[in-house]
C-alpha cells in the first residue's frame, strides 16, 4: 500500500502515452517499417516534435531558474562506450525485423494485435537472460563503463540555452522531414485528422502531447523509458514470486512507478483502439504478409525472438526508442545519441534488406493495413 500512489501515477502516465502511441500510428507495423525504409516519415516527425517540445520546456525552466521548483531536472543517460554499439546492434536488428520497440509492442497487444504477446514474452525472457548474463558481460568489458557526457558539457555552454536551441533545431528537422516525406506523394496520410476521436492524429499535436507527458513524468521525479519499465515490472514480479533479479535488488517507489508505466500502456492503447474503432485482430500485418510471408507461425517466431533481442539490446545499450531517444535527447546525453544512432542505422539496414525489391508489394498492402490498423 505504501507504493500505491506511485503505481497509480505510473499507470496514468503509461495510459496517456499509450493513447498517443496508438493515435499517431506508432503501434502500426506499416508506420514503423515505413520509417525504417525511409518511405514514410510520420513517426520520425512525431519523435522530433516530442524531442523539441521536451527540450524547450526543460531549457526554459533552466533559463528562468524554475527547474528545481517544478522538478524539471532531466536525468542524464550515461555514456557506456562499446555497450551502445553492442546493444544498439541487437536492438536495431530486432526493431527492423519486427517493426516495434518495447513500448509499441505492449501497445499493440492493447490494440488487439495479440500476436505481439509473443514479443512481450520475448521481452520478459530477454530481461531474465540479461540478468543472468550481466556478470559475464561485465567481465568481458562490454558493460560497466559509465561517464556523464553531455553536449552542453562538451560545448562549455549553459544547459538551458543549448536545450532551447536543440529543441528549435528538432522542430526545424520535423518540418524539413515533412517537406521531403516520400509518403506525401502517394497520399499516405489522406485519412488522418489533426486531432480526432475516430481518425489517426497528425504528427504535430501527437508530438507535442508526447513531449508534455515526458515532461510531466520528469516533474513526478521519474523517467519515461519503456525498456527500464519492463525491467522494473519483471523485477517486481520476481520479488513477489520469490525469485528476485540481481538487476533489481529492491522494490522502490521508482520501480513501482515504472512497472505501472509499462502496464498502463495496455489500457491506454485499448481505450484508444475501442474509441477509434480500430480494435481488430490480425495475425500477420498485411505488408509483411504480402511481401514476406503470410504464415502466422513464422511471424510469431520472429516476434518472439525480436522481443528477446529488443530486451537484450536495450539493457546492454542503455535504453529503447523512448528511453534512449525521445526522452533522452532533450537531456543532451552523448550516450543516448550513440545508442540511438546505432540502432537506427542497423534498423534501417535490416528493414531494407528484408524489403529489398519488395516496396511495391508493401505499398499495395496499404489499403488492407489501414483497414485493420496494422
Amino acid at each position: 500500500m505504501e507504493h500505491m500512489n506511485h503505481l497509480i501515477m505510473g499507470l496514468l502516465t503509461g495510459a496517456l502515452f499509450g493513447i498517443v502511441l496508438h493515435k499517431v500510428g506508432a503501434i502500426r507495423y506499416s508506420r514503423v517499417e515505413g520509417m525504417l525504409l525511409l518511405r514514410d516519415l510520420k513517426i520520425m516527425k512525431f519523435a522530433f516534435t516530442a524531442i523539441a517540445t521536451t527540450s524547450i520546456i526543460y531549457g526554459l525552466a533552466d533559463i528562468f531558474g524554475v527547474a528545481e521548483q517544478y522538478n524539471l531536472l532531466p536525468r542524464i543517460m550515461p555514456f557506456m562506450g562499446i555497450a551502445h554499439l553492442v546493444g544498439g546492434f541487437l536492438f536495431g536488428i530486432a526493431m527492423g525485423s519486427a517493426g516495434f520497440c518495447p513500448g509499441t509492442c505492449v501497445a499493440r497487444v492493447g490494440a488487439g494485435k495479440f500476436v505481439a504477446l509473443a514479443g512481450v514474452i520475448g521481452l520478459i525472457l530477454g530481461i531474465v537472460i540479461y540478468d543472468m548474463a550481466k556478470p559475464a558481460l561485465m567481465d568481458a568489458g562490454i558493460i560497466g563503463t559509465k561517464e556523464k557526457l553531455t553536449l552542453y558539457g562538451l560545448l562549455g555552454l549553459p544547459y538551458g540555452v543549448v536545450a532551447v536551441v536543440w529543441g528549435i533545431l528538432f522542430m526545424v528537422l520535423a518540418l524539413v522531414a515533412d517537406w521531403f516525406d516520400p509518403a506525401k506523394k502517394i497520399g499516405y496520410d489522406k485519412d488522418q485528422s489533426f486531432i480526432s476521436l475516430k481518425k489517426e492524429w497528425h504528427w504535430l499535436p501527437s508530438g507535442v502531447a508526447a513531449g508534455l507527458i515526458i515532461s510531466w513524468a520528469t516533474m513526478q521525479g521519474e523517467y519515461l523509458g519503456f525498456s527500464g519499465a519492463t525491467l522494473a515490472l519483471v523485477g517486481w514480479i520476481g520479488q513477489l514470486i520469490g525469485h528476485p533479479l540481481d538487476s533489481v535488488p529492491r522494490i522502490s517507489e521508482t520501480i513501482v512507478w515504472h512497472a505501472g508505466l509499462i502496464l498502463g500502456v495496455l489500457p491506454g492503447a485499448f481505450l484508444s483502439a475501442i474509441v477509434s474503432r480500430t480494435f481488430k485482430f490480425d495475425v500477420v500485418p498485411p505488408p509483411f504478409a504480402e511481401a514476406v510471408t503470410s504464415m502466422p507461425i513464422v511471424r510469431m517466431v520472429l516476434v518472439f525472438f525480436a522481443g528477446i533481442f529488443l530486451a537484450l539490446g536495450a539493457m546492454i545499450g542503455g535504453g529503447c526508442t523512448t528511453g534512449a531517444f525521445i526522452s533522452a535527447y532533450p537531456t543532451l546525453s552523448i550516450g543516448s545519441m550513440a545508442m540511438s544512432a546505432t540502432y537506427f542505422i542497423v534498423g534501417v539496414l535490416t528493414a531494407n534488406i528484408i524489403y529489398f525489391g519488395r516496396w511495391s508489394k508493401f505499398i499495395a498492402a496499404k489499403p488492407k493495413a489501414d483497414e485493420v490498423y496494422d
